[in-house]
């Protein structure tokens, strides 16, 4: 070894860490060194081809002055450099013609070491098509480095580009894994060399020191590996008594044993490139060729700056992965917390509601039906919650004792994917739980959430046995590199798919939420529990208020329509028509939480029945949202047009026809106009009623808009002009409906003599308005049952033709009521005051509904429905029988 003496000792597989590389006491022969003392400047060592680069022997340059080397301008340039504290990195000088006598280009760069200044010399290469501008190859190497969408493409974009500059047989991109080891991640070479790619290397393959060296240089270069150093003279500074320090040199002479590792490759020049991130040494870009490479110093400096800019691309591209994953993981947290809200047992609530911890960690892979390999158990207060495939339950006891004494040790998270190795018992169940992540949830480390990833059998090609790395010498001094770099297959087993960064960063923003939920959680429900009491009081204040409201708009609807009706019937009917219409005015704004209601949906409420009276509806118009206010006063008028119609005009006779056509107006409100077509000859009336009243101030008085009825021959004309402030919002979606005309249903001639319903409702009211509807239609009514218990009961045993359900009994949903009915084959339908479609089971989505308050009429025409179903059931089954 050049300039090593490892005190001779036999040699042994750790020497190459302990190698000084960065010492050899030579350097590569095609070039030149000066070392310069500071204060003197004057040559204190010498090493290189100084005849063919400097014009003078090196006995000639011992103790001479810079002044009798280089020119005046030179000289003054490198005083200023030994001045310059902060040149410890080489600096390249601009000036090629350095010598007095000089009669070709050379190259020069200069660092500090101490009080020297190193200045190394090379011949210039002015015939390489970068030499001029080298910065445009720089620019060709990074071009669309921005667009790669993967790490792995970018590498492999790297190589490519560098052999495309560089001009070497062979350009990989060699990533450091966890344990050291390298790993070829993207290849570009000749088709004659033989392939490197997802080959691994062992860690050893590259010595502690020479690692520390890639960090300091961001490029390495071997010209030739078979040369004769030029060794430096005098070997010791004369100034110091030591051997100079290299680090930063470039033509630093080359180990011996890596020299050796080259030729067992059958490489004869080559040239890294470091890839440091965040201060580490992430990879090497490696160049090797098959003869002697001398890149040229403007080429160099090319890939030098090449290896930083594409460095922070690596970086950038990490950092925008993590923070992907990252920004997800927050989101499915966010979620987990607000599923935890609701629980008293957080166990339950993070394994059985979604999502669950293994949508936020996922400790395994999800086949194609759905199925996890992985799992995760949580540990609370000595119970264990399970979530997919884990240990058993006597084996996970088992592992938190042991993790009660051992994460002790940890700032409460522990991750491995070899768990076998630190804890032997758990190799019993290796294959579901090679690798954990595990999270204490308490002060003490008694409570955890742990991940379980199953064994993965993994094969891994190496660049040669891994195991036998290097040999040594017959000498019992030499160490020789090992000469197999065929692939060499290797099995592991007991190891799981490594944890990310990402997930247990994950792991810990979860013990810190779920940290704060344990430890908040008494004064949180405190909190919330006086909240909640705020909250019930401004809610029941807001329902007393809008309930008064509607019994103070029905108390006004009883006085007017007594004062105008001629008939305890007319009467009747008339105020239960508008109640109706109120009611579903009210549905559909709560709906849409009181915030506003369409105008198209208004007219479908209103007008939707009118169809099966054998006369048409058509809508033209826009999307329009009106104000709560407007869209009750225009409910009303709707009603009252249509009710007048159903008895006068168009919809007394079948061909009649409605139209409704509204838009908005320029000034930002709405213009509707509705008109009767079809029906019989239309004369004023000698007397305003208490509808025509409605008709024409509900508007007035409620917004501010306006409702003109005009009496015409051929139909009533009523022109509803509304301010702006009663429109929410608009769009121009148009609106071109035709309501048809209903199919007649087809009753059968087999129905019950004296039909029997059961009435399940808790509402006294409910109940003896239903009693009054079967005794006019002379029917049975069974019950009724007013609460679950006893509807469920009588559904069981009772004999009955239908059934109608109301949806809450006291608290309780009706739903294992339906359930019964639904298996012995009974039609029901439920009577509610709710928006169904939000509560309704699946299985029951298609039922019938009857909304509260009941229209009379249509309870009695869904009821008769359900009866002719019931009898085609029968009949059906009769002839099946026969």
């Amino acid at each position: 070894m050049h300039e090593i003496d490892l005190a001779r000792a036999p040699a042994n597989l750790t020497d190459c860490d302990r190698e000084p590389i960065h010492m050899p006491g030579a350097i590569l022969p095609h070039g030149a060194m000066l070392v310069i003392d500071c204060v003197t400047m004057a040559v204190l060592q010498v090493a290189g081809d100084t005849p063919g680069l400097l014009g003078r022997a090196q006995q000639d340059l011992l103790g001479t002055s810079i002044d009798a080397i280089f020119t005046p301008a030179p000289a003054a340039r490198l005083r200023q450099l030994c001045a310059d504290s902060n040149i410890t990195k080489p600096r390249h000088l601009l000036d090629p013609l350095l010598r007095v006598d000089a009669d070709r280009p050379i190259d020069a760069s200069v660092h500090r070491v101490g009080d020297l200044l190193v200045i190394e010399f090379e011949a210039a290469e002015s015939s390489d098509p970068y030499a001029s501008d080298p910065l445009s190859a720089v620019q060709e190497m990074v071009e669309g480095f921005a667009a790669s969408p993967s790490i792995a493409d970018l590498c492999q974009k790297a190589a490519e580009r560098v052999r495309r500059i560089a001009a070497y047989d062979r350009v990989m991109v060699y990533r450091f894994m966890a344990d050291a080891s390298g790993w070829v991640i993207a290849e570009a070479r000749n088709a004659d060399m033989p392939a490197f790619l997802d080959l691994h290397y062992p860690a050893t393959d590259i010595p502690q020191q020479a690692r520390a060296l890639y960090l300091q240089n961001w490029l390495r270069l071997i010209t030739q590996v078979d040369y004769d150093a030029a060794p430096l003279q005098p070997r010791l500074n004369p100034k110091t008594g030591k051997a100079l320090d290299m680090s930063q040199a470039v033509l630093r002479d080359v180990s011996p044993i890596h020299r050796q590792y080259l030729r067992n490759m059958g490489i004869d020049a080559s040239m890294s490139i470091s890839i440091i991130v965040e201060g580490r040494l992430w990879g090497l870009i490696a160049c090797h060729h098959n003869s002697p490479r001398m890149l040229p110093r403007h080429l160099r400096a090319a890939c030098e700056l090449f290896g930083a800019m594409f460095s922070l691309q690596i970086e950038a591209s990490e950092r925008t992965e993590l923070f992907n994953a990252r920004l997800e993981s927050r989101k499915v947290l966010q979620q987990l917390m607000l599923n935890l809200s609701g629980v008293e047992n957080y166990a339950l609530g993070l394994t059985q509601q979604t999502p669950d911890l293994l949508d936020y960690i996922q400790a395994g892979t999800i086949g194609p039906d759905g199925t996890r390999s992985g799992g995760v158990a949580v540990c609370v207060d000595g119970e264990i919650t399970f979530l997919g495939k884990t240990p058993t339950l006597e084996q996970i006891v088992a592992l938190t004792i042991w993790l009660t004494t051992y994460m002790a040790e940890f700032d409460g998270i522990l991750a491995t994917d070899r768990l076998g190795e630190t804890w032997e018992p758990a190799q019993a169940f290796a294959a579901v739980a090679s690798g954990l992540l595990v999270i204490s949830v308490s002060r003490e480390p008694s409570d955890f959430i742990l991940w379980f990833r199953p064994e993965l059998v993994e094969t891994t090609f190496w660049g040669g046995n891994p195991e036998k790395n290097a040999s040594i010498g017959a000498d019992g001094l030499t160490l020789n590199p090992r000469k197999s770099f065929a692939a060499w297959r290797q099995t592991v087993r007991g190891r799981a798919m490594p944890w990310t960064s990402p997930e247990t960063d994950a792991a810990f923003d979860l013990r810190v939420s779920l940290l704060e939920v344990v430890l908040r959680r008494i004064k949180a429900a405190a909190a919330a529990r006086e909240r909640a009491h705020e909250r019930d009081k401004l809610l029941m204040a807001e329902l007393d208020h809008r309930v008064k409201n509607t019994l103070a708009s029905i108390q006004t609807l009883v006085n007017h329509a007594s004062r105008s009706a001629e008939t305890l019937t007319g009467f009747v009917e008339g105020l239960d028509g508008r109640i109706h219409s109120m009611a579903k005015a009210h549905s559909l704004l709560t709906q849409s939480r009181w915030e506003g209601v369409s105008i198209e949906g208004l007219l479908h409420e209103e007008l939707d029945p009118y169809a099966e009276l054998g006369v048409g509806v058509v809508f033209t118009g826009t999307e329009i949202i009106l104000t709560p206010k407007s869209a009750l006063a225009l409910s009303l008028v709707i009603h009252e047009l249509a009710t007048n119609a159903a008895k006068f005009g168009a919809f007394s006779v079948p061909n009649g026809e409605i139209g409704v056509d509204w838009r908005l107006r320029a000034d930002g409100g709405v213009a509707l106009v509705w008109t009767e077509r079809g029906g019989p000859l239309v004369t004023a009336p000698s007397r305003r009623g208490f509808g025509s009243s409605l008709i024409e101030r509900a508007l007035a008085l409620e917004t501010g808009g306006e409702a003109i009825v005009r009496y015409e021959p051929t139909g009533v004309i009523c022109d509803i002009g509304l301010p702006p402030f009663s429109v929410v919002e608009a769009s121009f979606r148009p609106a071109l409906l035709v309501l048809k005309p209903a199919e007649p249903i087809e009753t059968p001639a087999l129905l019950p003599i004296r039909p029997r319903i059961l009435v399940v409702e808790d509402s006294i009211f409910v109940i003896m308005t239903l009693e009054g509807l079967c005794e006019d239609l002379g029917w049975d009514m069974i019950g009724p049952a007013t609460r679950l218990e006893q509807g469920l009961q009588m559904a069981r045993s009772e004999d009955f033709d239908i059934a109608l359900l109301d949806v809450n009994l006291d608290g309780e949903m009706s739903w294992g009521i339906a359930a019964v009915l639904a298996a012995r084959g009974i039609p029901f339908a439920f009577g509610t005051g709710y928006d169904v479609a939000s509560i309704l089971p699946p299985e029951f989505a298609d039922a019938t509904i009857l909304s509260k308050p009941f229209r009379m009429s249509e309870v009695e025409r869904r009821l008769r429905q359900m009866l002719a179903q019931r009898a085609q059931l029968e009949e059906a089954g009769n002839r099946q029988i026969g």
